[in-house]
């Protein structure tokens, strides 16, 4: 069996809500997520997808070192292991990136990840 994960490289609000660090650089302005202008919202987002990058760089690093293939596609990245699901998931466990990667992964409702089951070409 081969574990399959999609990793994004961009990532939705879970809940709808600013997250609350954005509200914190709003407030830095002197505005809010209501009243925010253009630029302060730009930049918001670019510091929150640099640092979102910065983690994915880590794990596909540690994953690369572990023996996985990366593979970019358009919006996402697909890593794959020879190891099944849940021995990839102790590997990633015992490597320190298991947090990363279901930052990355999709979730089901119970905020599970959920692995790629022959959905992917």
């Amino acid at each position: 069996m081969v574990a399959l994960l999609a990793l994004g490289l961009f990532g939705l609000p879970r809940d709808g809500d600013v997250p609350e660090w954005i509200d914190r650089l709003y407030e830095s302005y002197g505005t809010s997520a209501d009243s925010a202008p253009a630029s302060v919202s730009v930049l918001a987002l670019g510091e929150s997808l640099a640092y979102r990058l910065r983690k994915l760089s880590v794990l596909l690093a540690k994953m690369e070192g572990l023996g996985w293939s990366i593979k970019p596609r358009r919006w996402d990245l697909l890593a794959s292991t020879d190891l099944d699901e849940a021995q990839a998931q102790e590997q990633l466990e015992a490597a320190g990136v298991w947090v990363i990667a279901r930052q990355h992964a999709p979730v089901d409702k119970s905020g599970n990840v959920r692995w790629s089951h022959g959905l992917i070409p």
